[in-house]
């Protein structure tokens, strides 16, 4: 089996340009050498090609990057070494990243991709460990790094993944809370049941054998959806314990805190059809029992914070499933 040798390092931007900025900093350090790095601007309607345009010209020479602003992309001979794409609308998380996966391989000089969410920044060995992990065990299709608190760097934020109980729809990551020193202590075979998406890592040789990121999904449940699709191929997923990433999350969905109530309404909609539409593709004969319990649970906890606010996206997100499910039923 071909080893690993050159990576296509992917990072989804949504005007989220300062965030992205810093995250392309970061893989400017990045000890691996046999890389490009990748921008997909997922049709933002602020001056994000323009900034990123920039800080490419002042890093890159004019001979190893492209930017391709209309499909279809031209296509590169030789592998270069920064590339911005940008797409004709906003295709949400699967779309934007697929996008760029698509060019990837149309360009078949490359034997993985590093998929990254714009508010990581990436310590120096984190590609170069992946790629010794990859090339260890080449039954692993999709590995996961180790995930921290960016604002609090020895707080573990994911050991690689989490768990996931489907009927409660309930979520956990494997080390959250933890410190760093005590996770690396933790077994590198730890069970996941899927990585998590700010950080996926994924030989090409997958792409031909399970395909792309389900696009059904425009926020949220991508990744446990490539995860059931990958075990449903044969393939595993797993931890590279050495690979760190600083997470920042919340940069996209928003929090009260910030202030930004409307970008959590948005995200929290999408979060409960994401969760809806993912339960009826894997757990089909237990989807009423899981919409149900997931209803009831979403609504107490929202009331229970007095977020009064985001029972309007839960009412809407279960709205429009039933009105997709009804077309496909």
């Amino acid at each position: 089996m071909e080893e690993i040798q050159r990576v296509a390092v992917i990072v989804l931007n949504w005007q989220g340009v300062t965030d992205t900025l810093a995250c392309l900093e970061s893989l400017l350090a990045l000890d691996y050498p046999n890389k490009t790095l990748i921008v997909c601007d997922n049709d933002s309607q602020d001056d994000s090609i323009q900034q990123i345009s920039a800080w490419a010209a002042t890093h890159f020479p004019e001979t190893a990057r492209a930017t391709h602003l209309n499909l279809p992309y031209e296509l590169s001979d030789t592998p270069l070494d920064f590339v911005l794409l940008k797409t004709p609308r906003n295709l949400g998380f699967a779309g934007g990243m697929n996008v760029a996966m698509r060019y990837v391989q149309a360009c078949s000089n490359y034997q993985a991709v590093w998929l990254l969410n714009n508010d990581t920044q990436i310590v120096p060995n984190a590609l170069t460990a992946l790629v010794h992990c990859a090339n260890r065990r080449p039954e692993v299709g999709l590995w996961g790094s180790t995930l921290l608190e960016l604002d609090a760097p020895e707080q573990v934020q994911a050991a690689g993944g989490c768990r996931y109980q489907p009927y409660l729809t309930r979520t956990q990551s494997v080390g959250k809370g933890e410190s760093l020193v005590k996770v690396m202590e933790y077994p590198e075979d730890l069970r996941l049941d899927y990585i998590s998406g700010a950080a996926l890592f994924i030989p090409t040789r997958v792409l031909y054998k399970v395909g792309f990121l389900n696009e059904e999904y425009f926020l949220f449940y991508e990744e446990l959806d490539y995860t059931q699709r990958l075990k449903q191929a044969g393939l595993q997923i797993a931890w590279c314990k050495a690979s760190w990433v600083y997470h920042q999350g919340s940069a996209t969905v928003g929090n009260v805190k910030a202030g930004n109530k409307s970008k959590l309404q948005r995200a929290n909609y999408y979060e409960n059809l994401s969760t809806l539409k993912y339960s009826a593709n894997f757990y089909p004969r237990s989807l009423w029992l899981i919409a149900i319990m997931r209803f009831g649970l979403k609504a107490v906890a929202v009331c229970a914070r007095g977020d009064f606010f985001l029972l309007k996206p839960l009412w809407q997100a279960y709205r429009d499933f039933w009105q997709l499910f009804k077309t496909k039923t």
